[in-house]
């Protein structure tokens, strides 16, 4: 090996006992650093790292009780990209279950170091990072610019130099190969591989093909292979679930990531796959277990958001409708201190909306009246005056809830209103259907969108007049709607620009030009509507020439 010149190297020493830490900084000086700065003190270790390059990081796990701890900073530092690759990491520990070893390598310290461990041996972990990152430092960085080409190029040549590297630059070559669609180039290499010793990418990257190909039993059989003879390379247990997801075996998906998780029960992103898939198959006991979780794991970490809490409490509810008053009362002690604790630290209107009314809901489960009307009547006056500002999918959560609250007429404003300015999103209107409790709503969203598909066929027919006259009864269900409007203005263009005598079309056209002025000027709708004004603009001049 190389010896590594440490003197251009700056140090951040992450531990929170004072004595290790001093021995640690006192070790990079001893190799030659210069420059070492130390924390123990998450926010400062973050902001550090946001304004200094680090071209190494000895980082303790174990940083207080309560805080966050040094799996959570890596995993932060990599999802908000502070660190770059040619960053030596050395995740440093006491901590060696097997649940915390993994999960901490899902996050790829460069090396992984067990209390008691030797200041030579933490030497040569280092020396061992830097030999690498030096060899593979212009592939990283053609990686990091995004220049698959010369990826491509520069691993074509540590392979045929027979680097040490040559596996890795194997796995990198075959990932640029499937980033760039090229998937028979990328399927040689994996089948080439597949099977070989510390070749389980190969396995992973075929199943990936056979899911971009659509043909999931073949990707189930590969991710299921790699787990048959790795049971701990986690990777295998998403890709698995995600197939059979694909494959409409939601039960068996959820399965698959029940068990990675008693292999590795640490991973929130998992953790939070694996409740939506029980919320799907309406699992509610796994899903409210799950969201628990998750909220408590999350508190330290970059996952941390009021979804978390949100959920746990909408799980339970559901989960609820299942258990007497008593045990609801005594699952939704830890639901309302959740709240409690989430409401302080995310101040929005629709987390404070979402809350309160979630607040109601568990309140008239646990049979307390009283503060499930005071709590309703706190939320809807904020709706009242924040309505306008909710997102789709907290308008649906918002609405659901009033309907289990019996406010079924405000939820089905609030529902009509969303149904109007996502016409073409058939998720969303799914989700719609299946809250809205009377029929009535189904018909008129089927109605209008019925309108509008036979509108457009009858355009593109040309039968402009029929045309016409669909797109204006989809207008009248939904008035606000931009795509109908667009479609009636384009079509009522067309028939005067094929008889400049149909006024009245042409004085309907400029009543929707008016409306649309308003558009964002950078969305598509605005470029759309920019190209039929102009065209309008053309028509006028005709018959002003005429």
């Amino acid at each position: 090996m190389h010896k590594i010149e440490y003197s251009n190297k700056r140090f951040l020493v992450v531990e929170n006992v004072n004595q290790s830490r001093d021995t640690l900084k006192v070790f990079a000086n001893t190799l030659g650093a210069l420059k070492v700065d130390t924390s123990h003190h998450a926010p400062d270790i973050l902001s550090l790292c946001e304004n200094i390059e680090f071209d190494v990081i000895l980082l303790g796990y174990d940083l207080g009780d309560d805080k966050k701890n040094g799996q959570q900073i890596l995993e932060e530092l990599r999802t908000k990209k502070l660190i770059s690759r040619q960053c030596a990491i050395v995740m440093i520990t006491a901590e060696v279950s097997q649940a915390m070893v993994l999960a901490a390598l899902e996050h790829k310290p460069d090396e992984y170091l067990a209390k008691p461990y030797t200041l030579n041996d933490l030497s040569t972990r280092l020396q061992r990072s830097f030999q690498k990152k030096i060899a593979m430092l212009d592939i990283y960085n053609a990686m990091d610019s995004n220049n698959y080409q010369k990826v491509l190029s520069l691993c074509e040549n540590a392979i045929s130099d027979n680097s040490i590297y040559k596996t890795e630059c194997l796995g990198i070559k075959s990932r640029q190969y499937f980033e760039l669609k090229q998937f028979e180039k990328a399927r040689d290499i994996y089948n080439s591989y597949n099977g070989a010793r510390n070749c389980q990418w190969a396995a992973i990257g075929l199943g990936k093909i056979a899911i971009e190909e659509k043909d999931y039993p073949l990707a189930i059989s590969h991710f299921s292979e790699v787990i048959k003879d790795y049971p701990l390379y986690l990777t295998a247990y998403d890709w698995l679930a995600k197939a059979y997801q694909l494959n409409k075996q939601s039960n068996i998906a959820e399965e698959t990531l029940g068990k990675a998780l008693l292999v590795s029960p640490l991973s929130v992103a998992r953790l939070e796959k694996y409740a939506d898939l029980c919320v799907d198959n309406e699992n509610f006991d796994k899903a409210t277990y799950a969201f628990s979780k998750t909220t408590d794991l999350a508190y330290h970490s970059v996952h941390k958001k009021p979804e978390n809490t949100l959920h746990f409490v909408e799980a339970l509810l559901e989960y609820g409708q299942k258990l007497s008053s008593l045990e609801v009362r005594k699952l939704s002690y830890k639901a309302f201190k959740a709240m409690n604790v989430m409401a302080k630290d995310f101040n929005s209107a629709e987390v404070k909306i979402r809350t309160k009314l979630l607040s109601a809901r568990l309140h008239k489960k646990i049979k307390d009246p009283q503060l499930s009307k005071e709590a309703l009547k706190d939320a809807e006056r904020l709706l009242n005056q924040f309505k306008l500002q909710m997102s789709d999918s907290g308008t649906l959560s918002i609405a659901k809830s009033l309907i289990a609250l019996d406010r079924k007429s405000y939820a089905n404003d609030l529902l009509d209103s969303l149904a109007q300015t996502n016409i073409n999103n058939s998720n969303i209107l799914n989700k719609i259907d299946s809250l809205c409790s009377i029929s009535s709503r189904r018909n008129h969203t089927i109605t209008a969108q019925n309108a509008l598909e036979v509108g457009v066929n009858l355009y593109r027919n040309g039968q402009y007049t029929l045309a016409i006259i669909e797109l204006r009864k989809a207008l009248v269900h939904f008035p606000n709607h931009v795509g109908i409007k667009l479609n009636l203005l384009q079509v009522l263009l067309v028939t005067v620009e094929k008889n400049l005598e149909r006024v009245k079309n042409l004085q309907e056209a400029e009543l929707l030009i008016t409306e649309l002025k308003n558009l964002e000027p950078n969305s598509e709708s605005y470029i759309r509507f920019r190209k039929l004004n102009e065209n309008y603009k053309l028509i006028l001049q005709s018959m002003i020439k005429i």
